[in-house]
């Protein structure tokens, strides 16, 4: 428990370190060892943290360690120290609610950083980056994932560590608790804690701790970017011609590549040639009285725009560099009629030397760029909402984080004898283009019958199904949105009950999903209660042919193209197996053909 009296009176209680280091690294609470020390990091977690530190490079003397509360919550549950969901506090602070002694604890901790010059201020986890920046995201926690547990048992908790970490940002104070000093840095980590039950995040943590201190110790935290978004027609024309005229000399330039879409239609297309300059062409805006898009350029300005830039995606003698380009390819073929030549592609250069490691652009971005600090929140999804520069500077942005990550990634081929695996991975990409575009030829009359007989099979299933374990005990009846084809939702279509289902209503022993760690009702469970619980065979059976008729009726329900087609998009960079993966195309048509059914071939 928390001495009260110690707190009060001593500003540097439950700490550890020289209170005038210029790093503080500020975890959450206090675990049985740190209790019983009255000092931060000090069990099994605290000694993991001091072997990152080691390999990282950090000097251990100059770290002052402290957290946002001196003291051990209830079962080691940071969360207990917040006002539980249904009590209606007056007021919430990023969507939580802090009990008086977070309060009292967070302005210590306020009055502890702003002592001294710091020159960086690491947070370890979740709520430490809640305490001391406004990025965080809140999300419901309770003592159980049963869905009986009582409200008043649930209350928020802060997420984003994962997105945010290894970030270059700034402290962003809630006033509410004190102030500190302006522009102080701040570098957002995994807790050690959260590594020791998910040791894949140890090493992106030793690095983001390796390249992240020197920066800050040597004040060098933000780079300057220039970026021409909009630009004027001048400038996209002068740019996009001597990019051509540079091309035209011989090899050696290289841009990277990406587009923002909304409404089926491509919104703006960005081109970077180095890691700090950006040019975003806009192709829309908003319509003056309405709610569409008018073109941002008149008539002659665009076509001469649409001139340029297919000529620049399509000469020999630039390579370009795109993230997940095989989705940017099917909008710029259909808008503007070209196949670009891609060179590299971010996404399928990880797949090939770090298969089974995240692909995301911002992840990327965190390993192989000088500086990063996640964006992707800043209108990933823009449509309508905010005004059309902030999107532009958003996609000029992802522009040079890919031409530097394509930079690095090169020699990182290199370095690990990997040229010929990736250049077979790229040869792969443009088959799979070309398959996508040529499309599945469906025999229309097979379709439809095939699709009345297995409907009428699901149907069936689904009836045996809810008679072994009726919907009511499991969950009321729901209801799909009209976005998702409405009808109703059923134990037997819903992933959420049936893991309800498997392991609170039957009390199955959990199998969790070795990549995640979640809870899964997936193929290799269903494989797993077979050998377990052979009494439920019955069940077993009725919902592995239900789930595998479903898929087909999927696949079968497809969108099809006028000449009878399915345009899937098929994705050489998707699993960590090198299997190709399929999904629906970008233009919502084709599925994904992994889980359809081999059936019975023809005598």
């Amino acid at each position: 428990m928390l001495d009260q009296t110690s707190a009060t009176t001593d500003l540097w209680y439950g700490t550890k370190g020289r209170p005038d280091a210029p790093i503080v690294l500020v975890g959450e609470s206090w675990g049985s060892e740190e209790a019983r020390a009255q000092k931060p990091f000090v069990g099994y977690s605290g000694q993991e943290l001091d072997r990152i530190l080691l390999q990282a490079g950090v000097p251990y003397a100059k770290i002052l360690f402290t957290n946002v509360v001196a003291a051990q919550p209830l079962g080691n549950e940071m969360w207990r120290y917040f006002t539980p969901r249904d009590s209606n506090p007056t007021k919430r602070i990023e969507g939580l609610a802090p009990t008086a002694l977070v309060c009292d604890e967070l302005s210590r901790l306020y009055m502890q950083i702003k002592s001294y010059p710091r020159s960086l201020i690491i947070a370890a986890g979740n709520y430490s980056l809640w305490a001391l920046s406004r990025v965080t995201a809140s999300k419901i926690q309770s003592q159980s994932n049963n869905r009986l547990v009582p409200r008043m048992l649930q209350t928020w908790a802060p997420s984003g560590i994962l997105d945010w970490r290894g970030s270059m940002i700034y402290a962003e104070p809630h006033h509410e608790f004190g102030t500190l000093p302006a522009k102080l840095k701040l570098l957002p980590i995994v807790h050690p804690a959260a590594i020791m039950r998910a040791w894949y995040l140890r090493d992106p943590t030793i690095h983001d701790l390796r390249k992240r201190v020197p920066l800050a110790l040597a004040d060098d935290w933000r780079p300057q970017y220039e970026f021409w978004a909009p630009p004027t027609f001048d400038q996209v024309s002068t740019k996009l011609r001597s990019w051509l005229a540079r091309a035209d000399e011989g090899p050696g330039l290289r841009i990277a590549v990406d587009i923002e879409t909304a409404r089926g239609i491509i919104t703006c297309l960005g081109i970077a040639d180095s890691p700090t300059f950006a040019m975003s062409i806009p192709f829309i805006r908003r319509e003056q009285h309405g709610t569409g898009f008018d073109s941002y350029w008149a008539p002659p300005e665009e076509a001469q725009i649409t001139w340029l830039l297919r000529a620049l995606l399509t000469h020999p003698c630039i390579e370009i560099d795109g993230q997940n380009f095989i989705y940017d390819t099917q909008y710029i073929q259909r808008y503007l009629g070209v196949t670009p030549h891609l060179s590299h592609d971010t996404m399928l250069h990880q797949n090939v030397c770090f298969p089974g490691t995240p692909k995301a652009l911002d992840y990327l971005s965190s390993l192989y760029c000088h500086y990063h600090w996640y964006w992707k929140e800043d209108h990933k999804e823009w449509d309508m909402r905010g005004d059309v520069e902030q999107l532009l500077r958003y996609n000029c942005m992802d522009c040079v984080r890919t031409w530097e990550i394509g930079q690095n990634q090169r020699e990182v081929t290199r370095v690990l004898g990997m040229e010929e695996q990736f250049r077979f991975k790229m040869q792969t990409n443009e088959l799979c283009l070309r398959m996508m575009n040529r499309g599945v030829l469906f025999d229309g009359r097979r379709r439809g019958q095939l699709l009345v007989e297995l409907q009428a099979a699901s149907a069936q299933l689904q009836r045996e199904l809810l008679e072994i374990i009726p919907q009511e005990w499991i969950a009321p009846v729901g209801k799909r949105s009209k976005s998702a084809g409405g009808g109703a939702i059923y134990w037997t279509t819903s992933d959420k009950q049936q893991k309800y289902l498997f392991y609170e209503f039957l009390g199955f022993k959990p199998v969790r999903d070795p990549k995640t760690n979640n809870l899964t009702t997936g193929k290799k469970a269903i494989g797993q209660f077979y050998l377990k619980y052979p009494e439920f065979s019955g069940l077993l059976n009725r919902l592995e042919s239900f789930n595998s008729i479903e898929n087909t009726v999927t696949v079968l329900k497809s969108q099809t193209d006028p000449d009878g087609r399915m345009r899937c998009s098929y994705n050489p960079g998707g699993t960590e197996t090198h299997r190709l993966s399929s999904s629906e195309n970008a233009f919502g048509g084709g599925t994904n053909l992994q889980n359809l059914t081999k059936g019975e071939e023809d005598e």
